[in-house]
């Protein structure tokens, strides 16, 4: 644990600027009147992510985080060529108009750039050499040298309800609002091409995956439509419309969650991919305080209830979830995180982070941070965990041992470009509206915001007060054992439950005070069987529930601690959580084609982790349906097609892993001879299709009664046999001397083989 502060003194917190109202930049919303603007930026303001979410309105490359550059590893002096470790990350200031540039192994500040923009809040952003910076209050982009230590270019989109997002060389301003998306040019920060107008508001917050695709999700239609090479493509759908849904890169992965329905998404640009379903308190919790991480390192994805403090933690590689519920005071938690095995929740109320070791189900000691309360960015890359309070002097980084760092941001002895009295590096690549002219009144003088940060004087300090004297100690206060005084019986720690497979694993804290005999697990079950039946007052401090448990119902358990004499404390009970995972893919998939085709027969295993009451999805493009056994038939088909075939598996925790197969309808040849083929003198006429006024591909020689391919039957014209009764429509689809055509049926008689298919 450690204090903020360069020099022990930590800066004043304001409200947030990028959260106050400003006259700097009023978007322009094509067909929108200014009112309704105005309307839409309160809306978004109200549902856009904040820096409660991870990193305020930015998202980047695989992280969607802050990004430190490699140039050279070492830290260097003030006034020498800038050394920037390889293992950094970039920190903004706002209170000082600076970005730095940390040490991840030392927390030394091995880098500043003096930004043109004030005090106002900005959010960084890096890909590769590329470090992006956006002033959140007037809508400037800014390119930094990290080799130099200069702002190089900047550009002004004129609005401060921009998202930046940068990725896989592509850069983007998404300005929800209005529904744009703007592709720029990472080095030159310039627009590329015009503005995509998705024609929905507001737009939630945007993301880009490894790859490079923008992710820019459509609340209101419940979709997140993909941008690939910079264009947009299909929307996908993932929940009812007007649903709340926030992204996640979970280790490179993008996935929605649908904090409306308690629902996880795994994204593709084909499609929706796995769901996984929460416990019903996400689900059941207001949309808007459920907070997610807006990207992690690991399969890891903590979602948290900001109103109770209860968190499920899903892991995408194992499909399990474990739900706990966090200390502190509720509704000022930021969005979680996670590094390794363990959940950092900023407590905004304290300026420290909540730890969630999710291996031994326990709530460590929080982490402090700095001795304000307020926002805190937090932020997982290269392995460490990085925390920064943009608005003061306090940040750090913590290693996977939860070794902290502090990070001096205000160090002045680094590198750093700028001189005294030098103006800031940057220009603006798009010229500033022109001047009024000089008849115009000027306008008065803006009054001050708000929001704006206090300035703190000598004259402004009150004076301090004078100290009351301590109360000496009571060493039997402080240690009653030590003076012949039990301590007095305390409840256990709130258990935490994890999902196994058909099962519940709970874990527990022993409670301070005095040790108890045993404990026992209560609940809700009423079936199934618990082991042990008692834990002893030393631990292993876990209960293994299984038996007749439902995967339809979810189960919340409390821990009871025995004393002697007969007295009992009992914990707060543990979040719900069901008794089993979503299930893996079917396996054996077969495909098989009856006589004829028009279908085609499915079966397939079952997963071998099936829990609970499994349905199977089957899709055939053309067409989808559901059914709990371990075959279907598919028919209504159209022959000479090929279908692409999938069997999802699901039970009530979520589901959608597929095994895929195709299903070829291609009709098989045979081989029949021609007949009636009279010497007459007249060939028979083979036709591009079953009709008489099509053209003429190729003909049979009077007379000849030889062997052809036969493909397929089709009906088409009517045909009559010249100086016979014998009529049909059908055509045969043959092949003779390497010419394929149809001829009428009348010359072949394929219509009454068993064995050939029709065409259609």
């Amino acid at each position: 644990m450690f204090m903020s502060g360069d020099n022990g003194t930590p800066g004043l917190r304001p409200r947030r600027l990028a959260d106050a109202p400003t006259d700097t930049a009023e978007p322009t919303t094509p067909g929108l009147g200014r009112r309704t603007t105005a309307l839409l930026s309160s809306a978004w303001t109200a549902v856009r992510p904040t820096r409660r979410r991870g990193t305020g309105y930015i998202a980047i490359g695989a992280v969607g985080a802050l990004v430190g550059t490699s140039i050279a590893l070492g830290v260097g002096a003030s006034g020498s060529t800038p050394a920037l470790s390889e293992v950094g990350a970039w920190l903004g200031s706002s209170e000082k108009g600076t970005a730095s540039h940390a040490n991840g192994l030392t927390g030394e500040v091995d880098g500043k750039v003096d930004l043109p923009t004030g005090k106002n809040p900005v959010s960084i952003s890096q890909d590769g050499k590329t470090v992006l910076v956006l002033d959140e209050r007037t809508g400037r982009v800014i390119r930094v040298d990290p080799a130099q230590l200069t702002a190089e270019h900047s550009t002004d989109y004129r609005s401060s309800d921009l998202q930046l997002v940068a990725g896989g060389s592509f850069a983007f301003v998404v300005n929800p609002v209005e529904g744009t998306v703007q592709r720029i040019d990472p080095v030159r920060t310039t627009p590329i091409g015009g503005k995509v107008d998705l024609g929905v508001v507001p737009l939630g917050e945007a993301t880009v995956d490894p790859t490079g695709v923008l992710w820019v999700p459509e609340p209101t239609k419940g979709r997140v439509v993909p941008f690939t090479g910079g264009r947009p493509g299909k929307p996908v759908d993932v929940a009812k419309p007007g649903n709340n849904l926030e992204l996640t890169l979970a280790n490179g992965q993008p996935v929605v969650t649908d904090t409306s329905a308690g629902r996880i998404t795994v994204l593709d640009v084909s499609g929706p991919g796995m769901t996984y379903n929460l416990p019903s308190y996400i689900g059941k919790a207001t949309p808007a305080s459920v907070l997610v991480p807006d990207a992690t390192e690991s399969n890891l994805i903590p979602v948290l209830d900001n109103e109770t403090g209860k968190m499920a933690v899903f892991d995408l590689g194992t499909r399990r979830t474990v739900t706990a519920v966090l200390g502190g005071r509720s509704g000022d938690f930021g969005a979680p995180q996670a590094l390794g095995l363990k959940v950092y929740v900023p407590d905004e109320s304290n300026g420290t982070l909540v730890v969630y070791d999710t291996d031994q189900g326990t709530v460590e000691q929080p982490v402090k941070v700095t001795d304000e309360p307020g926002e805190l960015e937090m932020f997982v890359r290269n392995g460490l965990l990085w925390v920064n309070d943009e608005d003061n002097a306090a940040a750090a980084v913590i290693n996977a041992d939860g070794d902290v760092n502090p990070i001096g941001k205000y160090k002045d002895k680094v590198p750093s470009q700028k001189k005294p009295k030098d103006e800031p590096p940057a220009r603006d690549n798009v010229p500033d509206e022109p001047s009024p002219p000089a008849s115009q009144e000027p306008e008065p003088p803006a009054a001050p915001q708000e929001s704006e940060r206090p300035r703190r004087t000598q004259e402004s300090k009150a004076p301090p007060a004078t100290p009351k004297p301590k109360k000496p100690l009571d060493p039997c206060e402080a240690d009653p054992a030590s003076c012949g005084v039990a301590p007095p019986p305390m409840p256990p720690g709130t258990p935490q439950a994890q999902a196994t497979g058909g099962g519940i694993t709970v874990t527990f804290s022993p409670g301070a005070g005095l040790k108890p005999t045993h404990y026992t697990l209560a609940g809700d079950p009423g079936v199934g069987s618990v082991t042990p039946a008692q834990v002893g007052p030393d631990g292993p401090f876990t209960f293994q529930v299984g038996g007749d448990l439902s995967c339809a119902q979810e189960y919340a358990f409390t821990v009871v601690a025995h004393f002697e004499g007969g007295t009992t404390k009992e914990s707060q009970p543990s979040p719900a959580v069901r008794p089993c995972t979503a299930p893996s893919a079917p396996s054996g998939l077969q495909v098989t084609v009856p006589s004829g085709g028009h279908g085609g027969n499915l079966t397939w295993q079952a997963p071998s982790d099936a829990s609970g009451t499994v349905t199977y999805t089957v899709n055939w493009g053309a067409g989808s349906a559901t059914t709990s056994n371990t075959n279907f038939t598919i028919t209504g088909l159209t022959n000479s097609q090929v279908y692409n075939v999938s069997v999802s598996s699901s039970n009530e925790a979520g589901g959608g892993a597929s095994a895929s197969g195709t299903l070829d309808l291609t009709p098989p040849t045979t081989t029949m001879n021609i007949v009636d083929n009279r010497n007459d003198g007249q060939p028979v006429k083979m036709r591009a299709d079953a009709s008489v006024s099509s053209a003429q591909v190729g003909s049979i020689p009077s007379g000849w009664n030889g062997a052809v391919t036969v493909h397929c039957t089709k009906k088409g014209d009517s045909v009559t046999y010249p100086g016979d009764t014998a009529t049909t429509d059908v055509w045969s689809k043959i092949t003779y001397n390497g010419t394929t055509g149809f001829i009428s049926d009348l010359w072949l008689e394929a219509r009454r083989n068993s064995s050939v298919w029709s065409c259609q």
